[in-house]
């Protein structure tokens, strides 16, 4: 198993969990846990893509982390 797979397995699981958790009502979509989950999840899902040359889940998987990010760097007031 190269690199990118490894670290497309964390990835989903991260958002798998901050998914499972949010469903659950065990953090908010707007915690900082459940953000950064998202973020790295999705940022490493996105290099597998990436390499791969998937680039539709490259592009969505891009976004999500971006959106993310954006939310951790300006949460909502």
């Amino acid at each position: 198993m190269d690199i990118t797979m490894f670290g497309a397995y964390i990835g989903m699981i991260m958002v798998l969990i901050a998914f499972a958790s949010e469903s659950r009502g065990l953090v908010s979509s707007r915690s900082l846990t459940y953000l950064l989950l998202m973020f790295l999840g999705e940022s490493l899902l996105t290099l597998r893509a990436y390499v791969t040359e998937e680039w539709p889940f490259a592009v969505l998987g891009g976004i999500w982390a971006l959106f993310a990010a954006y939310s951790i760097l300006k949460p909502p007031k």
